[in-house]
């Protein structure tokens, strides 16, 4: 049974009632966008004046007035509509000739739901607030259910794909989309076999990838829905780890996808989507479009959704590899790491560092497909004993996938996902689409899919608060007797503590008892009257906290 630190529970209701790392702002690079319902606001570094600056609204092409406030280096966009995009160009005082640009991103009027789909086995027990949905086979039938949904737009980019016939499966699903009058636009890798793409409707506009050797593949798997529509709640992005092939969906293979609602974050991979089409129309541009490392940075990367920070990333012209690194930097508790291909030396030495620096609780994953290639050898060697390991089951463990700081929610808890593996192709040369979703309960639903496929490989798993043994020493000083029980706990030390502080509360942080001790040796709390469920003890002693779960029956 895992035991979660009482503290980290009651500090997750807290947040729930008062969000910290969902208020609406964001830092780009130079200034800090502050996000409203109808005006963004752009504060500068103090340190970097901007010398000159220029709005330009994206869709419309039209550049916009901004309103000076009485601060030099504070600008206010007005009358901001939701999921409107504005490029931010500008030049600092300290360099007035180089010119630097930004892409930002209003707020939908969206929902901002997000799910969470797995094709595997998921470990429930480290559920903090959602358990994980394993789909097993029918993660096709999921997807099929939001095609089915569509009534405007659907764009697809897909490496590989089958189905059953024309009739049947994803096909079926996009030939009924397009026979209802929605608008199909389908671009696929072309070097791969690709078997649904003749099964659609020859009418359905499609576009390979280039095979030519300035190209490599285009890796992304994801599905926008409804981007263009009146209706806010219709728009819909699918992306992650999964291709639309037998073994990819139904298994052996191992893999992943998240499914957000949010006509914003749809609007930017429309963007992406256009830029290798060629076109904003329904048929392609050949002339126009653009792949790999011929594409440009052109899409926002920090969304609102639902009061969460997301970040999109598309490869290889976004810097995806230095994002996977400063996601990993940002750790304070723990990080995990499921990645098929993991070649990226510069991420495995960020990986050892962390852990130099003393992160000890540091958990990759990699499949058996490609050992002699993947840092596993380096991170074996770096990292914790058995907390790098080779996942060598039936099937390819197909992730792209990290989560850090799980086991604290007074982080920045954080899944970093998508189609971009942890390799040099993928940085410099491939199509592909990474998120990072900012939130602890999207975090702790991949953690538990990891939970589940690490452990399975030989991976052991250490709750951070186990990982100090001084700490866990004074800890033990402190029994806690009977515990469930109905409402009467004897808390006992096996010696004599001067100046204990001893703390009660309930799950929503309610302080129910305070107690201090010149000496300590025992004392009873009686919680006869109390409501049933868990509350949370404080125990101070020696300048340190430690916390604990009480459990108190009918």
């Amino acid at each position: 049974m895992i035991r979660y630190s009482p503290l980290s529970i009651l500090i997750f209701f807290l947040f729930s009632i008062f969000p910290v790392f969902s208020q609406e702002i964001i830092a780009e690079k130079d200034f800090t966008v502050h996000y409203f319902s109808n005006r963004l606001e752009l504060d500068f570094n103090k340190a970097k004046v901007p010398f000159s600056i220029k709005v330009t609204d994206v869709f419309a092409n039209k550049e916009v007035v901004l309103e000076k406030a009485s601060n030099p280096d504070f600008f206010i966009i007005n009358t901001v509509k939701p999921s409107q995009f504005f490029k931010i160009e500008y030049t600092l005082k300290e360099s007035k000739t180089q010119i630097s640009s930004v892409t930002i991103a209003s707020k939908s009027a969206s929902s901002g739901a997000i799910n969470v789909y797995f094709n595997h086995t998921v470990d429930t027990s480290f559920s903090q607030t959602q358990a994980a949905v394993n789909l097993a086979d029918t993660l096709d039938d999921m997807l099929i259910s939001y095609i089915n949904n569509c009534v405007a737009t659907l764009d697809i980019a897909i490496y590989n794909s089958y189905s059953p016939s024309a009739a049947a499966g994803i096909a079926g699903a996009i030939n009924a989309a397009y026979a209802r009058g929605v608008q199909v636009r389908v671009i696929y890798d072309g070097g791969t076999s690709s078997v649904m793409i003749p099964l659609l409707n020859s009418a359905i506009p499609v576009l390979a990838s280039p095979t030519s050797s300035s190209y490599t593949i285009m890796h992304n798997k994801f599905v926008i829905i409804d981007a263009i529509c009146n209706n806010p709640f219709l728009s819909y992005v699918w992306t992650g780890s999964t291709n639309w092939t037998v073994a990819q969906i139904d298994g052996p293979d191992k893999n992943n996808a998240i499914v957000i609602q949010d006509q914003t974050l749809a609007a930017a991979y429309t963007l992406e989507f256009e830029e290798m089409w060629g076109s904003s129309t329904a048929l392609p541009n050949t002339t126009n479009s653009k792949f790999g490392q011929y594409k440009t940075d052109n899409t926002p990367h920090n969304f609102i959704i639902g009061g969460k920070t997301v970040e999109s990333y598309f490869s290889p012209s976004d810097g995806t590899t230095a994002k996977i690194i400063s996601a990993v930097n940002s750790a304070n508790t723990d990080i995990e790491v499921a990645v098929m291909n993991f070649t990226r030396t510069d991420i495995s030495a960020a990986l050892i560092n962390k852990f130099s620096s003393g992160l000890t609780n540091i958990n990759v994953l990699v499949d058996s497909s490609n050992p002699t290639s993947n840092q596993i050898s380096n991170l074996q060697s770096g990292l914790s004993p058995n907390h790098a390991v080779i996942d060598a089951a039936s099937g390819i463990m197909h992730h792209k996938f990290m989560v850090v700081d799980n086991f604290d929610n007074t982080s920045d808890p954080q899944v970093l996902t998508g189609s971009h593996n942890w390799s040099t192709s993928a940085e410099t040369k491939n199509d592909e689409n990474t998120l990072i979703v900012h939130d602890a309960n999207i975090a702790n639903q991949y953690y538990q899919a990891f939970a589940s496929v690490y452990q399975a490989a030989g991976g052991i798993i250490v709750i951070p608060l186990s990982n100090d043994e001084n700490n866990a020493k004074e800890e033990a000083l402190i029994k806690i007797i009977p515990n469930p029980n109905n409402g009467i706990f004897e808390i006992a030390s096996s010696e004599t503590i001067d100046q204990l502080e001893i703390r009660l509360f309930d799950v929503l942080g309610k302080l129910i008892q305070e107690k201090q001790y010149a000496s300590f040796s025992n004392t009873t709390i009686d919680m006869k009257f109390e409501k049933t469920g868990f509350y949370l003890l404080e125990v101070i002693c020696n300048g340190k906290s430690f916390h604990y779960k009480l459990v108190k029956n009918n």
